[in-house]
Protein backbone atom coordinates (compact mmCIF):
# COMPACT_ATOMS: atom_id res chain seq x y z
CA UNK A 1 0.00 0.00 0.00
CA UNK A 2 0.96 3.69 -0.90
CA UNK A 3 0.23 4.94 2.57
CA UNK A 4 -0.64 4.01 5.92
CA UNK A 5 -4.71 4.06 6.38
CA UNK A 6 -6.10 6.47 8.39
CA UNK A 7 -8.60 4.81 11.03
CA UNK A 8 -11.68 6.43 11.87
CA UNK A 9 -13.84 4.02 15.05
CA UNK A 10 -17.32 4.87 16.35
CA UNK A 11 -17.83 6.32 19.45
CA UNK A 12 -21.01 4.04 19.73
CA UNK A 13 -19.55 0.82 18.14
CA UNK A 14 -19.82 -2.35 20.33
CA UNK A 15 -21.56 -3.43 23.30
CA UNK A 16 -25.12 -1.75 24.05
CA UNK A 17 -26.65 -1.05 27.71
CA UNK A 18 -28.25 -4.68 27.79
CA UNK A 19 -25.80 -6.26 25.76
CA UNK A 20 -23.42 -5.55 28.96
CA UNK A 21 -26.09 -6.02 31.32
CA UNK A 22 -26.76 -9.60 30.30
CA UNK A 23 -23.00 -10.93 29.84
CA UNK A 24 -22.24 -9.55 32.63
CA UNK A 25 -25.17 -11.98 34.66
CA UNK A 26 -24.05 -14.62 32.72
CA UNK A 27 -20.04 -14.08 33.56
CA UNK A 28 -21.06 -13.82 37.08
CA UNK A 29 -23.30 -16.82 36.85
CA UNK A 30 -20.83 -19.51 37.67
CA UNK A 31 -19.98 -17.84 40.94
CA UNK A 32 -22.80 -16.97 42.37
CA UNK A 33 -24.14 -20.54 42.14
CA UNK A 34 -20.73 -22.59 41.45
CA UNK A 35 -22.38 -26.01 42.62
CA UNK A 36 -24.68 -25.87 39.81
CA UNK A 37 -25.66 -26.62 36.15
CA UNK A 38 -25.99 -23.08 34.05
CA UNK A 39 -27.68 -22.72 30.81
CA UNK A 40 -28.95 -20.33 29.05
CA UNK A 41 -31.94 -20.54 26.81
CA UNK A 42 -30.89 -19.65 23.20
CA UNK A 43 -27.76 -17.77 22.84
CA UNK A 44 -27.18 -15.07 25.38
CA UNK A 45 -26.48 -12.62 22.32
CA UNK A 46 -26.38 -12.34 18.97
CA UNK A 47 -22.45 -12.76 18.65
CA UNK A 48 -20.83 -16.44 18.09
CA UNK A 49 -17.32 -15.29 20.29
CA UNK A 50 -18.88 -14.10 22.77
CA UNK A 51 -21.22 -17.50 23.01
CA UNK A 52 -18.07 -19.28 23.07
CA UNK A 53 -16.53 -18.04 25.59
CA UNK A 54 -19.46 -18.44 27.51
CA UNK A 55 -19.43 -22.18 26.58
CA UNK A 56 -16.20 -22.71 27.97
CA UNK A 57 -17.09 -21.53 31.26
CA UNK A 58 -19.31 -24.03 31.67
CA UNK A 59 -22.44 -21.82 30.81
CA UNK A 60 -23.42 -23.66 28.02
CA UNK A 61 -26.30 -23.04 25.13
CA UNK A 62 -29.63 -25.10 24.98
CA UNK A 63 -31.87 -24.12 22.33
CA UNK A 64 -35.58 -26.56 23.72
CA UNK A 65 -36.97 -26.09 27.41
CA UNK A 66 -37.28 -29.92 27.32
CA UNK A 67 -33.35 -29.04 27.48
CA UNK A 68 -33.61 -27.67 31.24
CA UNK A 69 -34.24 -29.78 34.21
CA UNK A 70 -32.50 -28.46 37.13
CA UNK A 71 -30.02 -25.49 37.69
CA UNK A 72 -29.84 -21.99 36.35
CA UNK A 73 -31.50 -21.00 33.44
CA UNK A 74 -30.52 -17.36 31.90
CA UNK A 75 -33.02 -16.18 29.36
CA UNK A 76 -31.39 -14.04 26.63
CA UNK A 77 -31.39 -10.08 25.77
CA UNK A 78 -33.60 -10.80 23.05
CA UNK A 79 -35.99 -12.45 25.68
CA UNK A 80 -38.13 -15.06 25.22
CA UNK A 81 -41.93 -15.64 24.49
CA UNK A 82 -44.39 -15.46 27.60
CA UNK A 83 -45.61 -18.91 27.67
CA UNK A 84 -41.47 -20.17 28.21
CA UNK A 85 -40.98 -17.51 30.71
CA UNK A 86 -44.27 -18.98 33.28
CA UNK A 87 -42.80 -22.73 32.09
CA UNK A 88 -39.68 -21.76 33.29
CA UNK A 89 -40.75 -19.96 36.69
CA UNK A 90 -43.29 -22.55 37.66
CA UNK A 91 -40.30 -25.27 38.07
CA UNK A 92 -39.13 -25.80 41.27
CA UNK A 93 -35.48 -27.41 39.92
CA UNK A 94 -34.94 -24.13 37.98
CA UNK A 95 -33.35 -20.74 38.73
CA UNK A 96 -34.17 -18.26 36.78
CA UNK A 97 -32.15 -15.10 36.05
CA UNK A 98 -33.87 -12.99 33.32
CA UNK A 99 -30.88 -11.10 31.62
CA UNK A 100 -33.96 -9.68 29.16
CA UNK A 101 -33.09 -6.34 27.46
CA UNK A 102 -34.78 -3.57 30.03
CA UNK A 103 -35.79 -1.91 26.49
CA UNK A 104 -37.18 -5.39 25.14
CA UNK A 105 -38.97 -5.93 28.49
CA UNK A 106 -40.63 -2.47 27.94
CA UNK A 107 -41.78 -3.51 24.68
CA UNK A 108 -43.49 -6.39 25.67
CA UNK A 109 -45.11 -4.89 28.84
CA UNK A 110 -46.12 -2.17 26.22
CA UNK A 111 -47.24 -4.85 23.71
CA UNK A 112 -49.74 -6.37 26.83
CA UNK A 113 -50.68 -3.25 28.15
CA UNK A 114 -52.21 -1.81 24.77
CA UNK A 115 -53.45 -5.62 23.60
CA UNK A 116 -55.14 -5.62 26.84
CA UNK A 117 -56.67 -2.16 25.98
CA UNK A 118 -58.21 -3.52 22.85
CA UNK A 119 -55.66 -1.98 20.12
CA UNK A 120 -54.76 -3.85 17.16
CA UNK A 121 -50.92 -4.04 17.86
CA UNK A 122 -48.75 -3.48 14.68
CA UNK A 123 -44.97 -4.36 15.32
CA UNK A 124 -42.69 -2.99 12.66
CA UNK A 125 -39.79 -5.84 12.58
CA UNK A 126 -38.68 -9.18 11.53
CA UNK A 127 -40.89 -11.66 11.80
CA UNK A 128 -38.65 -14.72 12.64
CA UNK A 129 -36.62 -12.84 15.25
CA UNK A 130 -36.37 -14.27 18.82
CA UNK A 131 -37.47 -10.60 20.03
CA UNK A 132 -40.51 -10.14 17.77
CA UNK A 133 -41.60 -13.79 18.47
CA UNK A 134 -41.49 -12.80 22.27
CA UNK A 135 -43.51 -9.40 21.59
CA UNK A 136 -46.41 -11.12 19.68
CA UNK A 137 -46.69 -13.72 22.63
CA UNK A 138 -47.41 -10.91 24.76
CA UNK A 139 -50.36 -9.60 22.75
CA UNK A 140 -53.96 -11.09 21.18
CA UNK A 141 -52.54 -13.31 18.29
CA UNK A 142 -55.82 -11.85 16.30
CA UNK A 143 -54.73 -8.76 16.82
CA UNK A 144 -51.32 -8.57 16.28
CA UNK A 145 -49.46 -7.77 13.20
CA UNK A 146 -45.92 -7.78 12.10
CA UNK A 147 -44.40 -5.74 9.10
CA UNK A 148 -41.54 -5.05 7.47
CA UNK A 149 -42.23 -2.41 5.70
CA UNK A 150 -44.75 0.24 4.50
CA UNK A 151 -46.33 -2.79 1.71
CA UNK A 152 -46.76 -4.76 4.80
CA UNK A 153 -50.11 -2.49 6.30
CA UNK A 154 -53.25 -4.45 5.03
CA UNK A 155 -55.66 -2.45 2.89
CA UNK A 156 -58.63 -3.11 4.73
CA UNK A 157 -56.93 -0.11 7.61
CA UNK A 158 -57.44 2.02 5.44
CA UNK A 159 -61.31 1.38 4.34
CA UNK A 160 -62.54 0.02 7.44
CA UNK A 161 -66.27 1.92 8.27
CA UNK A 162 -65.25 1.36 11.78
CA UNK A 163 -62.14 3.36 12.55
CA UNK A 164 -59.13 1.45 14.00
CA UNK A 165 -57.48 2.02 17.15
CA UNK A 166 -53.84 1.16 16.67
CA UNK A 167 -50.85 0.75 18.51
CA UNK A 168 -47.70 1.18 16.71
CA UNK A 169 -44.18 -0.43 18.25
CA UNK A 170 -41.08 -1.46 16.46
CA UNK A 171 -38.50 -4.39 17.30
CA UNK A 172 -35.62 -2.72 19.01
CA UNK A 173 -32.83 -2.71 16.41
CA UNK A 174 -34.96 -1.40 13.38
CA UNK A 175 -34.33 1.48 11.36
CA UNK A 176 -35.79 5.18 12.99
CA UNK A 177 -36.14 6.23 9.34
CA UNK A 178 -38.57 3.30 8.44
CA UNK A 179 -40.23 3.76 12.17
CA UNK A 180 -41.04 7.67 11.27
CA UNK A 181 -42.30 6.60 7.61
CA UNK A 182 -44.54 3.60 8.65
CA UNK A 183 -45.84 6.05 11.51
CA UNK A 184 -46.59 8.98 8.93
CA UNK A 185 -48.32 6.33 7.01
CA UNK A 186 -50.66 5.33 9.42
CA UNK A 187 -51.53 8.57 10.40
CA UNK A 188 -53.71 8.73 6.92
CA UNK A 189 -56.01 6.25 8.01
CA UNK A 190 -58.85 7.50 10.25
CA UNK A 191 -58.90 6.22 13.67
CA UNK A 192 -56.64 6.25 16.84
CA UNK A 193 -53.42 5.95 16.53
CA UNK A 194 -50.59 5.57 19.11
CA UNK A 195 -46.73 5.39 18.79
CA UNK A 196 -44.60 3.82 20.90
CA UNK A 197 -41.06 4.30 20.01
CA UNK A 198 -39.34 0.98 21.16
CA UNK A 199 -36.12 1.59 19.13
CA UNK A 200 -33.61 1.28 21.48
CA UNK A 201 -31.94 4.34 21.87
CA UNK A 202 -28.22 3.02 21.25
CA UNK A 203 -29.68 1.69 18.20
CA UNK A 204 -30.18 4.92 16.76
CA UNK A 205 -27.51 6.94 18.06
CA UNK A 206 -24.95 3.56 16.15
CA UNK A 207 -27.04 3.94 13.50
CA UNK A 208 -26.23 8.02 12.84
CA UNK A 209 -22.90 8.18 13.80
CA UNK A 210 -22.30 5.27 11.34
CA UNK A 211 -24.13 6.95 8.67
CA UNK A 212 -21.71 10.18 9.29
CA UNK A 213 -18.74 7.92 9.27
CA UNK A 214 -19.76 6.65 5.36
CA UNK A 215 -19.82 9.93 4.16
CA UNK A 216 -16.40 11.03 4.86
CA UNK A 217 -14.43 7.61 4.49
CA UNK A 218 -13.55 5.91 0.91
CA UNK A 219 -14.47 2.39 3.27
CA UNK A 220 -16.56 1.01 6.08
CA UNK A 221 -16.00 -1.95 7.93
CA UNK A 222 -18.89 -3.28 10.28
CA UNK A 223 -18.23 -5.98 12.52
CA UNK A 224 -20.53 -7.92 14.31
CA UNK A 225 -22.31 -11.78 14.18
CA UNK A 226 -23.95 -12.98 10.83
CA UNK A 227 -27.17 -13.46 13.54
CA UNK A 228 -27.44 -10.18 14.71
CA UNK A 229 -30.26 -7.99 13.16
CA UNK A 230 -28.91 -4.62 14.77
CA UNK A 231 -25.59 -5.19 12.95
CA UNK A 232 -26.66 -6.38 9.68
CA UNK A 233 -28.97 -3.53 9.46
CA UNK A 234 -26.34 -1.38 10.08
CA UNK A 235 -24.23 -2.65 7.05
CA UNK A 236 -27.25 -2.30 5.70
CA UNK A 237 -27.57 1.31 6.09
CA UNK A 238 -23.93 2.30 5.61
CA UNK A 239 -23.75 0.05 2.32
CA UNK A 240 -26.71 2.40 1.14
CA UNK A 241 -24.21 5.54 1.59
CA UNK A 242 -20.91 3.89 1.35
CA UNK A 243 -21.00 0.99 -1.90
CA UNK A 244 -17.82 0.16 -0.02
CA UNK A 245 -18.99 -1.07 2.62
CA UNK A 246 -17.87 -4.79 4.33
CA UNK A 247 -20.02 -7.02 7.80
CA UNK A 248 -16.97 -9.24 9.27
CA UNK A 249 -17.25 -11.44 12.68
CA UNK A 250 -13.63 -10.89 13.45
CA UNK A 251 -10.01 -10.44 11.88
CA UNK A 252 -9.83 -13.08 10.14
CA UNK A 253 -12.44 -11.60 7.66
CA UNK A 254 -10.37 -8.84 6.56
CA UNK A 255 -9.26 -9.37 2.71
CA UNK A 256 -5.86 -6.46 1.57
CA UNK A 257 -7.80 -5.86 -1.81
CA UNK A 258 -10.94 -3.96 -0.11
CA UNK A 259 -7.93 -1.24 1.03
CA UNK A 260 -6.18 -0.87 -2.31
CA UNK A 261 -7.27 2.53 -3.32
CA UNK A 262 -8.60 3.26 -0.15
CA UNK A 263 -7.16 6.25 2.30
CA UNK A 264 -9.99 6.71 5.16
CA UNK A 265 -11.88 3.96 6.61
CA UNK A 266 -14.53 3.81 9.50
CA UNK A 267 -15.46 1.20 11.54
CA UNK A 268 -18.48 0.53 13.44
CA UNK A 269 -20.05 -2.69 15.38
CA UNK A 270 -23.04 -3.81 16.40
CA UNK A 271 -24.50 -4.08 19.53
CA UNK A 272 -23.50 -7.61 20.46
CA UNK A 273 -19.73 -7.19 19.62
CA UNK A 274 -17.30 -7.09 21.96
CA UNK A 275 -14.47 -4.28 22.52
CA UNK A 276 -11.99 -7.12 22.05
CA UNK A 277 -13.16 -7.91 18.79
CA UNK A 278 -13.02 -4.39 17.80
CA UNK A 279 -9.61 -3.94 19.15
CA UNK A 280 -8.59 -6.85 17.09
CA UNK A 281 -9.90 -5.61 13.91
CA UNK A 282 -8.32 -2.09 14.69
CA UNK A 283 -4.37 -3.75 15.18
CA UNK A 284 -5.20 -6.06 11.72
CA UNK A 285 -6.40 -2.41 9.85
CA UNK A 286 -2.92 -1.13 10.92
CA UNK A 287 -0.61 -3.85 10.42
CA UNK A 288 -1.75 -4.73 6.50
CA UNK A 289 1.14 -4.89 4.23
Amino acid sequence: MAKKLHIKVAKTAGFCFGVKRAVYLANEAPKRYPDQQIRTLGPIIHNPQVVNQLNEMGVKQVDQICELEQGVVIIRSHGITRQLTQKLEQNPDLTVTDATCPFVRRAQEIVAEMSEAGYQVIILGEPDHPEVAGLISYGDPKHTLVISNQDDIPAGFFTKRKPPRIALLAQTTQSQQLYNEIALSLLSIKGELRCFNTICTATSDRQSEALELAKSCDCMIIIGGRNSANTNRLHELCQERQAASYHIETAEDLQSEWFFDKQTVGISAGASTPQWLIDEVLKSLQNLP
